[in-house]
């Protein structure tokens, strides 16, 4: 063995000398299916810091999420979680939700069939409250303004940290074809109602409830 070139007799001490091999990479399923397929090149892969595993396991992150749901499980055959509220990845909800007309794809407003309500007043004042606090105080009022197709939303300052959350919370449920306005405001007090109405009739005239009167919204 003398004879060998330096870089000859150095490669066949590393090969043949015992080293410790560190551990293989964790391999998702689909990773480690392409890996076994090419078992034939990974033979001295430990010697080589499982060089060949890691790049498997980086091609496999590209098709693992739709390895995830087309393969059979003991839950269920292929493409079955897919349309399972129960165990349908959160990633493909919106997918999910879009049969029963939910747009933001979360699970209990899919399980609730919150979108076959869409565009009913309890809908609409739903989505407005989402984001209010307090009492989550909304008056709606509809064929605002004396128009057949407007909608009128209005929100206290108070209970509205974020308007445009509201706002956007409120067009999700609005039917197609109905002008909304929404509005926020400060929230009435006694003594505005004190110099604006002279009695109790007057302001029972004024305001549909209670509700319509702690807004200084007349209806």
């Amino acid at each position: 063995m003398t004879n060998l070139a330096p870089g000859l007799l150095a490669e066949i001490e590393v090969i043949g000398r015992p080293r410790a091999v560190p551990p293989p990479p964790a391999l998702a399923s689909y990773a480690a299916r392409l890996y076994a397929a090419l078992a034939p090149l990974a033979w001295l892969d430990g010697n080589t810091d499982w060089s060949l595993a890691k790049l498997n396991g980086a091609v496999g992150t590209m098709f693992q999420a739709v390895e995830d749901v087309v393969r059979d499980t003991p839950e269920g055959p292929g493409w079955s979680a897919v349309v399972d509220v129960a165990r349908c990845p959160d990633d493909w909800l919106p997918w999910l939700g879009q049969f029963v007309g939910v747009v933001n794809g979360t699970r209990s407003a899919i399980t609730e069939h919150n979108g076959f309500q869409r565009g009913t007043p309890a809908a609409i004042r739903a989505a407005a409250a989402m984001s209010l606090t307090g009492s989550k105080t909304v008056i709606l009022q509809e064929r605002f303004g004396g128009e057949a197709y407007a909608l009128g939303v209005y929100t206290l300052d108070s209970e509205t940290p974020d308007p445009a959350k509201v706002l956007a919370d409120i067009l999700t449920q609005k039917p197609g074809g109905i002008v909304l306005t929404y509005a926020h405001g400060a929230a009435n007090t006694y003594a505005a109602v004190k110099a604006g109405y002279a009695t109790y009739d007057a302001v029972r005239a004024g305001f549909r409830d209670y509700q319509h009167l702690a807004a200084n919204q007349p209806g």
